[in-house]
């Protein structure tokens, strides 16, 4: 096995004078994935051509460009005259980072060698953080490897492409959810110096997004003789014949966009000409909408309410989420409908209207799915309690006078020798009071609570009882 010469992070390339008097040039400040590029050419009548190394390119003199994930790029500017055609280029290696976001943080390096007369690159993963998630190597044409495979580089001639170390994870909660990834430029016998020469087969090319899909236009760098782009990805390749061509490429692949390799081949006998020329191009969608996860904020809480009165179960959950409140009434759990006492069933709020006693104890939960993801949550469980007048609370052998009370309320139990769990709730469910009594009586000091409608309720092994108490 014999190592090649491959490109580090600290190799930067001067402007390369090609012909006449032209120099290309270019410095840069980073703020985490923006860079602010300041064109320091010298070049009469110019025309400059950008490649950020991340399948993304301009025609602005000083651009300021958002690299696509986290890197290292090769980035390189074309800078021509066009009245002389001299011209020259600057090419240096970038690396580009991310505020983090999670303790996930790839990083990656690659080696280019020959085995057996055949050259490949081989993808080394160095992430950090990432223990547990799926990871995935794409690189060149292929996509969805795992590290450690040599990838084939003879059948690409010249080309200009990328590497992507990526980390997903996958819950019942969030679904199918792209965690981070890495970048990395891959030079494969690019030549930027011989780029305007007779026989290159090197093009520009300009990615411009519209909502139906991302426009792009193709010229040659060099001799515009015996032009062909072929587009690869949507089943033959398609050829594109002229000096100038343009693509739609349909939006694809959700927030990683999607992978598509373009060559241009320049066959011109009469210059001895057989070249080809790769470029990968990334095309992300900038209208693309993540689908909503199953997250649940706020949780349902238990509710007192007084009879026929409207309770209200209410979660908070991502918009475009699909909700489902289901009840248990003792005969386990099901789907609730809009009808009857039931209303919003299908929202992040449950209205059950015209409580009735027996109600008590019935419990309410939502489900949680999403369109688009493998997600689903299921949210806690809350339970509903009615109230009933103090004449029902007799009725099961508890009773409580004076009402209206002023300073002690006095309960007397009818079952001695058992014991109750006695919680007093004011309007606005907060508790007030919270003993166990057992025996005959008990006595309970209201005399510090102030003035209004509480509710009173009592709790006997599995038995739950509620009543109504005014204070004076």
């Amino acid at each position: 096995m014999k190592t090649r010469t491959i490109l580090t992070l600290l190799s930067a390339f001067a402007g390369l004078l090609v012909r006449g008097q032209c120099s290309a040039d270019f410095s840069h400040v980073s703020n985490w994935d923006t860079l602010a590029f300041t064109n320091l050419s010298s070049v009469s009548n110019a025309r400059y051509y950008w490649n950020f190394g991340d399948g993304s390119t301009s025609y602005e003199a000083d651009p300021e460009h958002v690299f696509i994930e986290a890197g290292t790029f090769q980035v390189t500017l074309h800078a021509l005259d066009t009245l002389s055609l001299c011209h020259s280029y600057h090419q240096t290696w970038i690396s580009v980072s991310r505020p983090p976001d999670s303790s996930c943080e790839p990083y990656m390096t690659d080696s280019q060698f020959t085995y057996n007369n055949t050259d490949y690159v081989e993808i080394f993963d160095q992430a950090t953080g990432c223990t547990g998630m799926m990871r995935h190597i794409d690189c060149m044409g292929a996509q969805n490897f795992s590290p450690g495979n040599w990838f084939n580089l003879s059948s690409w001639n010249n080309a200009l492409t990328m590497a992507r170390l990526r980390y997903t994870s996958n819950d019942s909660i969030n679904g199918l959810v792209f965690r981070r990834a890495y970048y990395r430029t891959i030079p494969y016998n690019q030549t930027p110096a011989t780029s305007y020469d007779t026989c290159s087969a090197d093009f520009e090319y300009l990615i411009d997004y519209q909502p139906n899909g991302a426009v792009v236009t193709f010229k040659p760098l060099g001799s515009p003789n015996a032009d062909t782009v072929w587009v690869t990805g949507f089943g033959n390749p398609i050829p594109l014949v002229g000096q100038t061509s343009t693509f739609t490429f349909p939006y694809t692949g959700g927030n990683l966009g999607k992978w598509q390799n373009v060559w241009r081949r320049n066959y011109d006998p009469a210059y001895g000409c057989q070249s080809r020329q790769a470029h990968t191009l990334i095309i992300r969608n900038p209208y693309y909408i993540a689908p909503p996860t199953c997250h649940i904020g706020d949780q349902p809480q238990d509710l007192m309410v007084q009879q026929n009165g409207s309770a209200q179960f209410i979660i908070t959950t991502d918009a475009g989420s699909i909700k489902q409140w289901q009840q248990n009434a003792g005969l386990g759990w099901q789907n609730l409908f809009n009808a009857g006492p039931y209303s919003g069933v299908n929202t992040d709020t449950l209205t059950v209207a015209n409580c009735q006693n027996w109600w008590s104890n019935y419990l309410y939960r939502c489900v949680v799915t999403a369109p688009g993801s493998s997600c689903h949550n299921t949210s806690t469980v809350a339970v509903l309690s009615v109230t009933v007048g103090l004449e029902e609370l007799e009725q099961t052998g508890i009773s409580a006078f004076p009402n209206p009370v002023q300073d002690n309320l006095f309960l007397r139990f009818s079952d001695a020798g058992g014991s109750a769990r006695i919680t007093i709730i004011d309007t606005l469910g907060k508790e007030v009071r919270n003993s166990t009594q057992t025996g005959s009586t008990a006595t309970i000091d209201l005399s510090d609570l102030s003035q209004g409608l509480y509710i009173i309720a009592a709790r006997t092994g599995n038995r739950l009882f509620q009543g109504r108490i005014v204070k004076q």
